[in-house]
């Protein structure tokens, strides 16, 4: 499956709702164990929000081997690359290691609190 990204979301990738919409895309190809390809051709502005929405969130459920073998990412512009890998670093250790994510949801939580 080729996904291209402006065409689906559009040059700016910013939320996490088109990060969600993306992953809403591609999340049944990859649930049957197809390859996925993400086409960033046209994209131009980024935030860790989408792409924690987009990618982030497959590690809860996939080892970080199989998401590097299966979903390929294509035409990603350079200034996105950093992006992109702190979101799958993150999301990694925040499903494999219970004292990291609890201590981030309880961070979270207060911070939601108090605005």
């Amino acid at each position: 499956m080729n996904l291209n990204i402006q065409q689906l979301v559009g040059p700016v990738c910013m939320t996490s709702e088109d990060g969600e919409k993306l992953y809403a895309a591609y999340r049944p190809a990859f649930e049957k164990g197809e390859t996925v390809e993400l086409d960033f051709a046209g994209t131009r502005i980024f935030v860790s929000q989408f792409f924690n929405a987009s990618v982030g969130q497959l590690l809860k459920d996939y080892d970080i081997s199989e998401v590097q073998q299966r979903l390929k990412i294509l035409n990603l512009p350079a200034a996105a690359i950093p992006l992109l890998k702190g979101s799958v670093e993150n999301a990694q250790r925040y499903y494999r290691d219970p004292k990291f994510r609890e201590s981030l949801d309880r961070v979270l939580s207060d911070q939601a609190v108090e605005a």
